[in-house]
């Protein structure tokens, strides 16, 4: 997958929390062949199921971690932390997220 970062960060800037949360999940779909759940919680809290994961989110943290690739990174942490395994070399997408592409493959 490859979403340049100039793309996302428009989309970061211009678009709503939960707008851009929904984005997010559907790269994060597309790349591990997961279907996500998104459920409201209340007018703040968001309830995310990735597969077998479930991670809460608050706008708040969207906010924060609205960049190009920050709200991804900051999912597939929390995805990490409950034992999801994945290569952060898995694509460019993800080494995107982490701030590991250099550009030359």
């Amino acid at each position: 997958m490859n979403t340049s970062g100039m793309q996302r960060g428009y989309m970061a800037k211009n678009m709503k929390a939960e707008e851009f949360l929904k984005v997010v999940l559907t790269a994060l779909t597309r790349e591990f062949e997961k279907e996500y759940k998104l459920e409201s919680i209340n007018d703040n809290e968001f309830r995310i199921n990735l597969g077998d994961y479930k991670i809460n989110i608050n706008k708040e943290l969207i906010e924060k971690y609205k960049t190009p690739y920050g709200l991804d990174k900051f999912i597939l942490g929390e995805l990490e932390k409950q034992g999801f395994k994945f290569s952060r070399n898995r694509s460019q997408y993800i080494q995107y997220c982490f701030g590991n592409y250099n550009g030359a493959k």
